[in-house]
């Protein structure tokens, strides 16, 4: 099972918690882009654009994540920490069985299956999902909540300005 936000928060050095955001938002078509431009206004200062962009790309992940395979209303909260962040989406969904991404043969054979499958050699669409948060984030959990389930993502940050 992946670590809950808490063990998160006590293994990695993120630091003491400066700032915190909590959006209640419903799917929609201007979703995405908001939550990417509010990650990007809330992070900027604090670390390099590479971090940024690496955050950006695991909130797009999660919220689609979320979107997708609940289909109801979402919540993204940011916490800001001394020397990290913390991401997480809260869905209606319940299943906190999610694979571990590198549990995964790191899509290494999932071309050559899909193109098996498809009569294609076109990588597949989806279920990259998991596997970039758990590239890009520095660590990652799943874990109930009041409304359904979490899925929390960590980053130290290099060169905070905080």
């Amino acid at each position: 099972m992946p670590p809950t936000a808490a063990e998160l928060m006590r293994e990695l050095p993120l630091g003491p918690l400066v700032d915190h955001h909590c959006f209640a938002l419903s799917a929609g078509e201007g979703l995405l882009p908001w939550a990417r431009k509010t990650v990007r206004l809330l992070l900027h200062g604090r670390t390099g654009q590479g971090q940024i962009d690496d955050t950006v790309l695991v909130v797009t992940e999660l919220l689609t994540n979320a979107i997708r395979h609940t289909g109801g209303p979402v919540s993204l909260t940011l916490g800001l920490y001394e020397k990290g962040v913390t991401v997480g989406v809260v869905d209606r969904g319940r299943d906190t069985t999610a694979i571990r991404a590198d549990a995964v043969n790191h899509l290494g054979g999932l071309q050559d299956e899909a193109a098996v499958a498809t009569g294609g050699g076109d990588l597949l669409e989806s279920g990259r999902g998991l596997y970039l948060v758990d590239k890009f984030a520095d660590g990652w959990g799943v874990e109930l909540a009041r409304e359904g389930k979490i899925v929390t993502a960590a980053f130290c940050l290099v060169g905070s300005a905080a």
